[in-house]
C-alpha cells in the first residue's frame, strides 16, 4: 500500500507504556516516567538503535481523501443530503436523534454535506487462539457513516487506525495508544485537509468529527475512564442501583437489579419466585441524569 501513500507509520513507545517518542518527544532517549530506555543496549554488530516497542498507526486522512477521488465511492459520501426521511421509522444514523442533534449544535459543520461522520471501533482479541500463550492484540477500527446502509459496514470501509499489542488489555493506558490518532482526529475537525472531489470537479477542506464509539463494557471503561468494576459500574445508575456483594465470591451482582425498570403494573414485580427470592419490587427506575 505505500506506493499508494497508503502505508503505517510506526512509532516508538516505552514498552511500559508509560508514553509515545512522538513529535516533541521523537528525540528523547528514555521515558520522562520510568525513566526506561529509549532504545535496546547495542550490539557488537549493531549500527543501528533499535527500539524496544512501536506501534504501527495508519493515518486516517489519505483514506478518507480516496473516498471523494474515486467516481465509486464519491456520489455515495453525500447520499445523506438527498435521503427520504420517513417519521418513526429509522433506516440509518442519519435519522436518529443523535445525528439531528448534533447538526443543531453544529451547524456550520453540517452546512457542508461532504464532512465525514465517523464512529470508532475497539476489542481486543487473541491472535494465536485461546490455547496459546496468553497475547492480547487491540485493532482501532474506525467506520464512515457518511455512506448508505448497504455499504457503510463492508469490510473495505472498515478503515483500520491502530493496532495495539501486548500481553495484557491496554487498560486505562489506552490514551497514550490513541494519541496520533486523536491529533489526526482534532486536525480534521478545526482545520480539516484539501481534499479534491471528482464528481464535482473543485477541491473543498474536508472535515471530520467522531460521533461515536462501538465497544463492548470493558472497552467502554477503558476509553471513558470510567470503571466498570464493583458497585458502581453502571454509569447511568451509578449510586442509584441494587447491586450487592456475593457472599462466598466477593463479587458485585447486578442481576437481581433490573425489575425496577419495568411497568409498575407488570407481573414480574411480583415475582417472589424466579427472581430475588421472597422480595416484590416496588421501587422506581432511578432518575436519568444530564450530560451537565
Amino acid at each position: 500500500m505505500r506506493p499508494l501513500n497508503l502505508g503505517y507509520q510506526e512509532i516508538d513507545m516505552c514498552p511500559n507504556f508509560c508514553m509515545l517518542y512522538y513529535l516533541e518527544n521523537v528525540e528523547l532517549t528514555e521515558c520522562m516516567t520510568c525513566r526506561h530506555s529509549h532504545y535496546k543496549p547495542k550490539t557488537s554488530r549493531g549500527k543501528t538503535l533499535v527500539a524496544y516497542k512501536k506501534l504501527r498507526y495508519f493515518p486516517l486522512t489519505p483514506r478518507l481523501q480516496r473516498l471523494f477521488m474515486s467516481p465509486r465511492t464519491t456520489e455515495h459520501m453525500t447520499w445523506h443530503q438527498s435521503h427520504d426521511v420517513v417519521d418513526g421509522v429509522m433506516v440509518h444514523l442519519f435519522d436518529g436523534e443523535a445525528w439531528k442533534h448534533f447538526n443543531s449544535v453544529h451547524p456550520h459543520f453540517s452546512a457542508e454535506s461532504r464532512n465525514v461522520r465517523l464512529g470508532l471501533c475497539i476489542d481486543g482479541f487473541n491472535s494465536f487462539g485461546s490455547f496459546a500463550a496468553p497475547y492480547s492484540c487491540w485493532p482501532v477500527i474506525l467506520t464512515v457513516y457518511n455512506l448508505p446502509s448497504g455499504i457503510c459496514m463492508r469490510l473495505e470501509f472498515m478503515f483500520l487506525s491502530t493496532i495495539i499489542p501486548d500481553q495484557s488489555n491496554p487498560g486505562w493506558n489506552i490514551d497514550i495508544y490513541l494519541r496520533s490518532l486523536i491529533d489526526e482526529l482534532t486536525q480534521l475537525w478545526l482545520s480539516g485537509a484539501l481534499t479534491y472531489d471528482i464528481s464535482r470537479k473543485q477541491n473543498f477542506f474536508m472535515r471530520a468529527a467522531l460521533m461515536w464509539t462501538i465497544n463492548d463494557f470493558s472497552a467502554y471503561g477503558m476509553l471513558s475512564g470510567w470503571s466498570t468494576h464493583e458497585k458502581l459500574a453502571c454509569p447511568y445508575c451509578i449510586e442509584n442501583n441494587k447491586a450487592f456483594t456475593l457472599t462466598n465470591e466477593g463479587k458485585a451482582f447486578f442481576f437481581y437489579c433490573h425489575r425496577r425498570f419495568l411497568p409498575p403494573n407488570h407481573r414480574y414485580r411480583k415475582n417472589r419466585k424466579d427472581f430475588f427470592i421472597g422480595r416484590v419490587e416496588k421501587d422506581g427506575a432511578p432518575p436519568r441524569l444530564s450530560g451537565e
